[in-house]
């Protein structure tokens, strides 16, 4: 019965609000719109809701919860390459060859 409702665009009951579950054209079609607008226009949003089969409310909302993903996925990835970068010690600075090793040479600190 739920593959009928996700198939068809129908809605399913969480608690005492309803949830349209959107078919993946129409998800194509607003990602697609995403992709080229992060804000959608009046106009196109008449245009989009009639083409899909949505209200325009919902389209609205689509693009609001949208934009919020965009924010959160943002916000992970900078906090996970500051992360990264304070979890990285910095290369340490290479002295000339010793047996074909690599050797280590501490920065030598001048004081005046």
């Amino acid at each position: 019965m739920l593959a009928y409702y996700r198939l068809c665009g129908g809605k399913t009951r969480t608690k005492d609000k309803y949830r349209v579950v959107y078919t993946d054209q129409q998800r194509l079609e607003l990602e697609k719109e995403f992709q080229f607008n992060r804000y959608i226009a009046m106009r196109r949003k008449t245009e989009l809701s009639g083409a899909l089969g949505l209200s325009e409310r919902q389209v609205k909302i689509w693009f609001q919860n949208r934009r919020a993903k965009e924010r959160k996925i943002n916000r992970k990835k900078l906090q996970h390459s500051q992360q990264a970068s304070t979890t990285t010690p910095n290369p340490p600075t290479l002295g000339g060859l010793h047996d074909g090793l690599h050797r280590y040479q501490p920065q030598q600190q001048h004081f005046v």
